[in-house]
């Protein structure tokens, strides 16, 4: 088990060096005046300031990632969505012009007779 990134034996050692350092008689006075410095620290505005900014950072690179790949999205989207306009007037065209094959002339669109010779004899 870690706290603050000290591992137990580590804390034992830190306990062992503070005493030798402190003494005996001192260590719960400087224990207290440790502890009620961390407590204001961690309570303080710039504590969480700095936190914040260490959360940004370590999640700065995901967030760019995720980013780059939503814009590159963005671009095979509008590039698919012009492919998909061009099928679609092409396939309109092709409609229209197998239409045009494809239907008769309709029975209003009579071909125009061949105009009779008019004679010339005339009375």
């Amino acid at each position: 088990m870690e706290f603050l990134g000290v591992g137990p034996l580590e804390f034992f050692f830190i306990l062992l060096i503070a005493l030798i350092i402190i003494g005996p008689r001192d260590m719960a006075k400087t224990a207290r005046t440790l502890g009620r410095s961390l407590n204001r620290l961690y309570k303080s505005e710039s504590w969480r300031m700095i936190l914040q900014a260490s959360r940004n950072l370590r999640t700065l690179p995901n967030r760019l990632a995720r980013e780059a790949e939503l814009s590159e999205l963005r671009e095979a989207r509008e590039a698919l969505k012009e492919a998909g306009q061009e099928i679609s007037r092409d396939t309109r065209s092709l409609q229209d012009d197998l239409k045009a094959w494809t239907t008769p002339p309709s029975a209003t669109e009579e071909p125009e007779a061949p105009a009779s010779p008019k004679s010339t004899s005339d009375p």
